[in-house]
Order: structure tokens, then sequence, then C-alpha cells
């Protein structure tokens, strides 16, 4: 659950926004989706268990990875396995949306357990 769920943590005014003179991470940092570069016998692998998970239902792996990254430089700050389509949209855009209503401390507080 992020501040942003529960409403409440610092930074934030009554109505979950940003407390007057607090800069949204989003000034910092931004999200992205990014493909997996697999090779060789990886890529074969992978293929074969996207397919296989697809046709069965029971998903398969990651297909992207998330990166938030720094604005300034584009250095990877987090970086995590984005799941499948569904998911990884679900997790960007709950990222995205953290960005904008929280301040970079409280954004890595929240996320940073995701390394890069």
């Amino acid at each position: 659950m992020s501040a942003f769920d529960d409403g409440g943590g610092p930074g934030y005014g009554a109505d979950d926004e940003l407390s007057e003179g607090a800069e949204p991470a989003s000034a910092h940092l931004r999200a992205e989706l990014r493909p997996r570069r697999l090779r060789g016998i990886g890529k074969l692998v992978h293929t074969v268990l996207l397919v296989a998970g697809e046709a069965t239902s029971l998903g398969g792996p990651s297909v992207a990875e998330l990166v938030v990254v720094r604005a300034d430089t584009a250095a990877p700050v987090i970086r995590t396995k984005a799941g499948s389509l569904v998911e990884a949209d679900t997790l960007l855009q709950q990222i995205r949306t953290d960005l904008e209503t929280m301040t970079v401390a409280e954004f890595l507080a929240e996320w940073g357990h995701l390394k890069p």
C-alpha cells in the first residue's frame, strides 16, 4: 500500500496533495517500461515459457522491466520485473501517481525496496 492509498504521510495536506512548497518526485524521477533484453538460450527459454503460460492461462515470465530513473542523468534508481502486460500497466500507473503525489524522500521510502 502506498501513502497515496492510505491518504497520509509527511508532505501531505488534508486533500492528499503535497504540502505547500514540497516538490513532487516527478520533478526529479520518471518511470518507464523497458523490454527485457535476452539473448541466445535465455531468449528461447523466455519465449517458450511465455507462449506456454499464455496458452494455459497460467501466465508467463515478465515481459518488461519497470525502471525509475533520475530525470537529469537517466541513471536507474529502481528496477524490477514488471510482470504480465496488465500487471506492468497497473504497476506503472501506480508508480506514476506516487511520483506526482509524493516527495522524493517519501517515494523512495515507499518503493526503495526495489533496487536497481
